[in-house]
């Protein structure tokens, strides 16, 4: 760039390069996608179900908080790169490039020809809706990424009693053991 005259100045910077407190390795950052819940209307509930009495916050004076946090809630993002929990429920259609595809070019319906992702409760559901749209013998993989930890220890008690609950027993069972009526900080 210097012979080419394209350099306007030289100038020495000192950088504050991030280190591992484990290892001491240098931290990379490194881009990915992420996946994030919309909180507006969960936090909208949350907020009517105070306002009307549906649920009571003791002691009151801890409402003002309440509302202060649920009134500016920002977007959660609940992807993480580990190796333990509970997995992200969505499938990608294997060997699709969303950039390649045109409505009506390799799907059944032109226009979900862009859908390159499914969300499901589990394979059997993602594959229905993706064969809906490419058709018998589409290849599915989930992502790799994981719920966050307060996400996934939401989740938690009512994954260890069988949920979701498709007959009555399990639902009695989920009752039984976690009524969540009460909850306690």
């Amino acid at each position: 760039m210097d012979a080419a005259g394209l350099v306007l100045k030289t100038e020495k910077h000192t950088q504050r390069v991030p280190r591992s407190d484990r290892s001491g390795e240098v931290i990379e950052p490194l881009i990915s996608t992420q996946w994030f819940i919309k909180m507006d209307g969960m936090a909208q509930k949350g907020l009517d179900a105070v306002r009307t009495g549906q649920t009571k916050i003791l002691p009151e004076r801890f409402e003002k908080v309440y509302f202060n946090w649920l009134e500016n809630i920002q977007d959660w993002c609940v992807s993480r790169q580990l190796w333990w929990g509970h997995r992200i429920p969505v499938w990608y259609v294997e060997g699709v490039d969303a950039a390649d595809l045109a409505p009506g070019k390799g799907a059944k319906d032109g226009a979900k020809a862009r859908q390159t992702f499914f969300v499901a409760r589990n394979e059997a559901e993602a594959r229905e809706k993706a064969e809906a749209v490419y058709g018998e013998g589409v290849q599915l993989r989930q992502d790799e990424d994981v719920l966050d930890t307060w996400f996934s220890s939401g989740l938690w008690p009512f994954a260890t009693v069988g949920w979701p609950a498709d007959n009555e027993e399990a639902k009695a069972e989920l009752n039984k053991f976690y009524p969540s009526a009460v909850m306690e900080t």
